[in-house]
């Protein structure tokens, strides 16, 4: 068995179909200084091929997969006409009488490994495996090759790849394609996001999987668990057949949920919600049955092109959201760039640690245009329904006050242009930094809600990098230090009577959902798959069972401990959701 990451939830075997494939080999030239033109015309004439490519597939995917995923080729698109790879390629050949080829490719090793070096964040791992597909195709171009690696499936199969390119995802015939393994890839890979929209099971970065599987080989792809059985001895595939069976109970015991609340036994209501990044994924939060968005990362607006989006986009896709889900509130995060998400548009150069850096609501009190911009979007999409905004990265009173008040001045700016804009409009503050978290009684007159943001402020508190494969054992979100804070927090905010939510992966978790609803959360949002099993777990207990455990885990002193009580705990209510949420 192989260990990787679960990025498509499913449980399915079948037989193999090994995909191996790398770039052209480059070709090394040096060019007479009468060839160079010739040679300018020859690269333009590549790069447009690439792009009339890419729209083609992209039409494709639009058809194929009737969602918005076809857009992961508008960023190769951005790729192919970004200027400064064009215009850095064709100073290597004027200057440098390079070859088309090796002049691309030595451009965009450069800047691969600019974007590579802002963090250790997956996100920006995989734009870089972007960045590869599209040298790939552009020195096929240039070489004669036919850009597009065929896979041509005869029968059902399980792919196993290095990794999976759009374009060779565009060209599948879904209705053949059982499951993904890759060596490479996170949860907002290429790979990862392709699965969830065909509903197949896939489990990414194996690492070496390419190596261990051959085509014909039967395979087990879990996609709960993360793990991959090569050759399954037939004791173990009874065990999966047992396994998928009551996988597809509990499932569908989960989807009889979606119109039911998230309430405690004894009446309890907690309002649980979705986390997105794009406007397309409303679908997902209601088929799901999460009540609203509690986290809308604005950011990914931003991070998927060269230029800044325009008031009028940011306006379109904001009421598009909060009028489909209406009158469910939609809270809204203002741009968090920086740190794991860097955008161009907003930094000339990287920061030498981009997560104690210039991000998120600091970059944005600096570059009041861009603030502006999205907070005019913002308040005029407030017409369309329940509208919250939240401000990232809180650390000081100071930011707190600065950021209300450019809200304030901004709306008045809207009123005298006679714009419709809603009367109120309530603001929250992220708790995702310590300095906020030991201050949140200063804060919590300035606000209307607050969302503690779990994943940074576990991070910060532990001094742990998340990204760090060599420190992850020490990201601990049961560690008693963790837990006592944001129970701290959570107490301050009910004695000012301000409701209190968490929008980190804890919320998505049913053992942390259990102790977070004990400890007095009222607002949990999570990604739109984990909705159903936290609300089971919420439904399955009483407000005071609640809090009798959540008082309990706030004397233990130990991690273990935390978590051995917790699963206990979970098991004991609801054994079958320990199988599709192991820790």
């Amino acid at each position: 068995m192989v260990t990787g990451l679960a990025a498509s939830p499913g449980l399915v075997i079948g037989r193999a179909f090994a995909i191996k494939y790398g770039l052209p080999k480059v070709p090394v030239r040096i060019l007479r200084p009468e060839a160079v033109r010739g040679e300018i015309e020859r690269f333009h004439a590549a790069l447009a091929r690439t792009r009339t490519q890419c729209e083609e597939l992209r039409d494709s995917l639009k058809i194929k997969l009737k969602d918005k995923t076809h857009r992961i080729f508008d960023a190769h698109l951005m790729m192919i006409d970004d200027s400064l790879l064009i215009d850095q390629t064709l100073s290597l050949i004027r200057e440098q009488f390079m070859g088309a080829e090796q002049a691309f490719s030595v451009t965009v090793d450069k800047i691969a490994k600019v974007v590579g070096s802002h963090g250790n964040d997956q996100y920006l791992r995989e734009r870089v495996d972007d960045i590869w597909d599209v040298q790939r195709r552009v020195l096929s171009n240039l070489m004669g090759f036919d850009p597009d690696y065929r896979i041509n499936l005869k029968e059902p199969a399980i792919l196993i790849a290095h990794d999976l390119t759009p374009s060779q995802t565009a060209q599948l015939d879904r209705t053949l394609i059982l499951g993904a393994a890759t060596d490479v890839g996170g949860s907002t890979s290429h790979t990862a996001i392709l699965s969830r929209s065909l509903e197949i099971p896939a489990v990414v970065g194996l690492e070496n999987i390419t190596e261990l599987v051959v085509t014909g080989d039967e395979i087990i792809v879990d996609g709960y668990n993360g793990t991959v059985t090569i050759r399954p001895e037939q004791d173990k595939v009874k065990v999966f057949y047992d396994r998928a069976r009551g996988y597809r109970q509990i499932e569908d015991q989960l989807a009889e949920l979606q119109a039911l609340p998230a309430k405690t036994i004894d009446g309890m209501l907690v309002e649980l919600s979705a986390n997105i990044e794009f406007p397309e994924e409303v679908d997902s939060v209601i088929s799901h049955g999460a009540r609203g968005v509690g986290l809308f990362r604005t950011e990914f607006l931003y991070l998927t092109r060269n230029d800044l989006p325009s008031e009028e986009e940011q306006y379109e896709a904001y009421a598009k959201v909060v009028s489909c889900l209406k009158p469910e509130p939609v809270i809204i995060r203002t741009l968090d760039a920086g740190a794991d998400k860097f955008a161009v548009q907003l930094q000339s150069a990287p920061d030498a640690n981009p997560f104690l850096g210039n991000r998120a609501i600091r970059i944005c009190l600096k570059r009041k245009d861009i603030f502006r911009t999205q907070l005019r979007a913002l308040l005029r999409a407030t017409v369309h329904g329940n509208l919250k905004i939240l401000l990232p990265f809180i650390s000081t009173i100071e930011e707190l006050k600065k950021s209300i008040a450019f809200i304030r001045k901004v709306r008045r700016e809207l009123e005298r242009e006679g714009a419709l804009i809603a009367p109120r409009t309530e603001i929250g503050s992220m708790i995702e930094v310590p300095s906020a978290a030991l201050m949140i009684e200063d804060f919590l007159p300035y606000v209307d809600f607050i969302s503690i943001g779990t994943n940074d402020l576990i991070q910060y508190l532990l001094a742990v990098d998340r990204g760090n494969e060599k420190v992850a054992h020490l990201y601990q979100p049961f560690n008693p230090a963790v837990i006592r804070l944001i129970d701290s927090v959570i107490k301050a905010a009910r004695k000012a009577n301000k409701w209190v939510g968490v929008c980190g992966e804890m919320a998505g978790s049913p053992y942390s959902a259990l102790l977070l609803v004990g400890m007095g959360v009222v607002e949990l949002s999570a990604s739109p798959a984990s909705v159903p099993g936290v609300k089971k777990i919420i439904r399955s207990v009483s407000y005071k069972e609640a809090r009798a455990l959540a008082e309990k885990v706030l004397t233990f002193n130990s991690t273990a401990r935390i978590k051995n009580f917790l699963t206990q705990q979970v098991e004991e209510i609801d054994r079958e959701i320990i199988e599709l949420y192991k820790e």
